[in-house]
């Protein structure tokens, strides 16, 4: 496998979002999933274009890593995201230009008021497991947070001065500092001592400021220019590239969904229904029907275009094996690199001729049967116009005890990859790396 000096040393850092916990602007909205600002560093270095900005795509853009990175380093980006959340919190990071103190922090002084008044009923209060009552021996919200926090975002509303869309990201923040419920893995897990933490509004209240005066704050530390052309789309990726014009960006850096059945509607159902994207559990349904096929949460269309012999041997082992937890799993697997390839096809038609795509992924496994992700997406990849530049494992990851049975080793083979692609051209002097047998 040829060396790749672009990489950071730390490659298990570039692969986790822990690190732009402490980056102005990445550090408006937690998020546990998605890479470091510094993978997208090195790939824009990678890519090297003199003396005009770069043309930047995401995909999968998730809360927005590659278009704000790319927007501080003065380049363009293009980021698409189906999930409204992460969309909208990627839009507001994005956000150019200087705020005017004064007229932003009587906005904050305003919601805060609003949210320290109000005593009116929240929607929320009856639906499901939000709040106490209705017979639920567990809720999300106390009764006073989930009132302070439409108190806020009433008054928010109601602003004309530009800042509503960064005070309803701190107002999202706050409501979720003050959750009984925290992220774990795949699922909302609550607090071993929720009950005792009580949340109040007053406790709303404190963490609203905080992320609001942080987001001044950073303004100032991390300017993005005007002039920056970034455009956030809220769309499903599978439809949404094939409105770009072939042939206009000089570099992808993405990482799609994991095949690990991780439904990533789900642990952001909160916010979701927070900030008023789905208002049932219907709207939720349309809105994983619109997600990568990674997931089993809803019931996929069976019939799949992709015919390859890596794939379709393992899907067949999958179908034969007793030891699944759930029989869908191997149409699963079947549709997500059905997926992948469509979107493979689509963006080696936008990127320009010698452009580098960077791609991190997971591998994944069922019941003891191995799917080498990064290998078989290097493999898609290059029957759809890029040469492989080389698979960087950025770190080893632990399986879940449903994920696999046994594999006979003492250390789980699962990884954390970086593909590195670079789309065909003429050029004699690309490099090119086949995938390791075994990979």
């Amino acid at each position: 496998m040829i060396p790749d000096t672009t990489i950071p040393r730390d490659r298990g850092v570039i692969s986790n979002f822990a690190e732009n916990l402490q980056q102005p602007r990445h550090r408006w909205y937690p998020f546990k999933e998605g890479f470091s600002n510094q993978l997208v560093r090195a790939a824009i270095a990678e890519a090297r274009v003199k003396k005009r900005r770069l043309q930047v795509l995401d995909p999968f853009g998730g809360s927005g890593t590659s278009a704000v990175t790319s927007a501080l380093l003065g380049h363009n980006a293009v980021s698409i995201e189906v999930n409204p959340f992460c969309a909208f919190t990627a839009r507001v990071k994005c956000t150019p230009g200087s705020w005017r103190q004064r007229g932003y922090l009587e906005a904050v002084d305003r919601a805060c008021h609003s949210a320290n008044l109000c005593r009116k009923t929240s929607w929320l209060e009856a639906h499901s497991t939000f709040c106490e009552g209705n017979g639920n021996e567990k809720w999300l919200f106390g009764r006073d947070v989930l009132r302070a926090f439409g108190a806020a975002i009433s008054t928010i509303e109601r602003s004309t001065n530009g800042y509503a869309p960064a005070l309803r990201l701190a107002a999202l923040k706050a409501a979720m500092m003050c959750c009984n419920a925290k992220k774990d893995g795949k699922a909302l897990r609550y607090h071993t001592n929720w009950i005792a933490r009580g949340y109040t509004r007053d406790h709303f209240i404190e963490g609203f400021r905080a992320a609001a005066h942080q987001m001044l704050a950073d303004v100032s530390l991390a300017p993005i220019s005007r002039d920056r052309e970034v455009l956030i789309l809220q769309a499903d990726a599978r439809k949404a590239l094939d409105r770009f014009a072939a042939q206009s960006f000089d570099l992808l850096i993405t990482s799609p969904p994991y095949l690990n059945s991780f439904d990533y509607s789900d642990v952001y159902r909160p916010e979701l229904f927070l900030g008023g994207w789905i208002e049932n559990n219907q709207d939720l349904r349309e809105l994983r029907l619109k997600t990568l096929r990674s997931h089993i949460q809803v019931n996929w269309p069976r019939k799949q275009g992709i015919k390859n012999a890596r794939i379709t041997s393992i899907v067949n082992r999958l179908r034969n094996c007793t030891k699944l937890w759930d029989q869908r799993i191997p149409l699963m697997v079947e549709a997500y690199f059905d997926d992948m390839l469509n979107v493979l096809r689509q963006v080696a038609r936008l990127l320009r001729d010698g452009a580098p795509a960077w791609i991190v992924v997971s591998s994944s496994a069922y019941a003891g049967i191995h799917v080498p992700v990064d290998s078989i997406l290097a493999d898609l990849a290059c029957g759809c116009g890029f040469e492989l530049d080389g698979i960087s494992i950025l770190r080893q990851l632990r399986a879940s005890g449903q994920q696999w049975a046994k594999f006979g080793t003492s250390e789980p083979p699962l990884r954390e990859s970086l593909i590195m692609l670079r789309r065909t051209s003429f050029r004699s002097n690309v490099r090119k790396c086949p995938v390791l047998s075994g990979f």
